[in-house]
């Protein structure tokens, strides 16, 4: 019975990680995916690829070449706690950014995105 019950117990933990881990999946999907990627296979999107970007600074993914003069000077390096204020509102963080169609205001959400690409490629 003991073992039963243990095994119910991790088997249950199991299935809650996978159930976040779809939910990051899901709304990096639905919120960042027509734009983003974070497979780093050549193919390009709008926006600037997301293989990496906790190792790099603002405006300087080398093979996006569309960033804002704004974002190419920003001078900050990406890490989840900037992402997180980024995906809040990023012309409050750069004025003439040309990422305008994202915002979100609902920090479990932003949460859940930021360590999808942390466990996905974004370190």
């Amino acid at each position: 019975m003991r073992v039963v019950l243990a095994l119910g117990i991790v088997l249950a933990g199991t299935n809650i990680v996978l159930a976040e881990e779809d939910a990051g999946a899901k709304m990096f999907k639905n919120h960042c995916g027509t734009c983003h990627s974070l497979a780093d296979d050549g193919k390009k999107r709008q926006g600037p690829l997301l293989a990496g970007v906790f190792k790099r600074k603002a405006g300087a993914e080398p093979t996006y070449t569309k960033y804002s003069a704004g974002l190419k000077a920003a001078g900050w390096q990406w890490t989840p706690e900037q992402l997180d204020l980024w995906i809040t509102d990023p012309k409050a963080l750069v004025a003439d950014t040309f990422m305008t169609t994202y915002k979100q205001k609902d920090p479990d959400k932003r949460k859940t995105i930021i360590e999808f690409i942390k466990a996905n490629g974004g370190m």
